[in-house]
């Protein structure tokens, strides 16, 4: 009997192994950042990416979408500080935000002088985002998602929340999107892209499973800008 047992415990270890070999080269094929945006990056280092001044009165805490390379993102975020924002999008492990969905704990205390937080993120980045604005509500003045929706219900809350919904979205569907509205806050924003799609959040190529869009990455990026900044600005806690 002991030897049957030892035997099994051996054949569970021996999968554990495998699945994580398989997981962790699975994580590590993330998509790259095209040269269009590694030519909008400004400040990095081993933690994060940075953008803007750390002058400014308000700051946005980015999490990127599921095996994306936060380089991606660059565009974005350098739009985001051009508009007196300063932006930082975390350096998260293995590309998958649900391994580090505390990194903007760090963030807001390394950067104390910064009183005014938002939080949000692109896809698997903005349901993680959601979680961390739900158990700090007291650091975050508001949290937005791009072709994203709450991990979990927060509509009994009256945290700020904006949703950006691509038209042509295969990943996160139109549809998927509006069946998940009822999990927002009571003072929910929702905008919809015409032509937008899921991977034109970033600048990395096309994504499996997505639409084309009618869009550029650039176009979409710059109504999104646009979009988070008004609310930003017209919101209150």
């Amino acid at each position: 009997m002991k030897k049957v047992i030892k035997r099994i415990s051996l054949i569970v270890l021996l999968l554990v192994v495998i699945l994580s070999i398989a997981f962790f080269f699975w994580a590590r094929s993330a998509y790259e950042p095209t040269k269009e945006a590694l030519a909008y990056m400004e400040k990095s280092n081993e933690n994060e990416l940075t953008f803007g001044s750390t002058d400014a009165e308000k700051g946005i805490i980015f999490y990127q979408g599921g095996k994306v390379e936060e380089e991606a993102y660059a565009y974005l975020a350098h739009q985001l500080a051009e508009k007196g924002y300063f932006v930082v999008i975390p350096r998260l492990t293995l590309n998958l935000a649900i391994l580090d969905g505390d990194e903007a704990t760090s963030i807001i205390d390394r950067y104390s002088t910064i009183d005014n937080w938002y939080i949000g993120g692109h896809s698997l980045g903005g349901a993680v985002a959601s979680s961390f604005a739900m158990e700090h509500p007291d650091r975050i003045q508001g949290l937005f998602f791009l072709a994203a929706y709450p991990i979990e219900d927060m509509s009994n809350l009256e945290m700020p929340t904006l949703t950006i919904y691509g038209e042509d979205d295969g990943v996160a569907t139109l549809s998927d999107q509006k069946e998940k509205e009822s999990l927002l806050s009571s003072q929910a924003v929702i905008h919809v892209i015409e032509g937008g799609n899921h991977a034109n959040y970033g600048m990395y190529g096309e994504q499996k499973g997505d639409n084309p869009g009618s869009l550029t990455s650039e176009q979409q990026i710059d109504e999104t800008v646009q979009t988070i900044s008004t609310w930003i600005e017209t919101s209150q806690k």
